[in-house]
């Protein structure tokens, strides 16, 4: 948990910190990775903001071929800080605890709403084979990929007339 009790009181104008989650459980299919966070949080008047960045490295298996590879993604990081607040939207804002607010909450926060749903090893990964699961970037299966659906062959009737 992050005091910011001598950011409220005046008696700092900033703050940093970092914080190392070296718990994967932010992504589902990850096999292994860390995130490394760096902020810092300054008063404006009353308006207190973070702003910093999120540094992940997981090790997730591609969406379409199923081999892991190492993901890496910087994600900035900003909030807004309150200790209260009326008339407001919740969501945009930090509400404070006793001066503080779990600072590894928010960025495992971050790294859900911001990492894909989908992890591909490159944009041209072609896949696997939908009938013997070759590895189709790494040769050419020789299974026939013109079979049609037999829900659609009463229409080739209808088109040779």
């Amino acid at each position: 948990m992050l005091n910011l009790k001598k950011l409220l009181d005046g008696s700092a104008s900033s703050l940093s910190f970092s914080v190392n989650v070296t718990d994967c459980s932010f992504v589902d299919e990850a096999k292994s990775g860390t995130a490394c966070a760096e902020a810092v949080i300054t008063n404006h008047s009353g308006l207190i903001l973070l702003e910093g960045k999120i540094n992940a490295s997981i090790t997730v298996p591609c969406a379409r071929c199923d081999k892991e590879f190492n993901y890496t993604a910087t994600i900035p990081l900003t909030a807004k800080i309150t200790e209260s607040l009326a008339n407001e939207d919740e969501d945009e804002y930090i509400i404070l605890q006793d001066y503080s607010f779990d600072e590894e909450d928010l960025v495992r926060t971050t790294l859900i709403l911001e990492l894909p749903s989908r992890y591909l090893c490159n944009e041209d990964c072609k896949g696997l084979c939908p009938k013997c699961g070759c590895d189709l970037n790494v040769k050419e299966c020789s299974c026939n990929q013109k079979e049609s659906d037999p829900r659609w062959d009463v229409l080739k009737d209808f088109f040779s007339e």
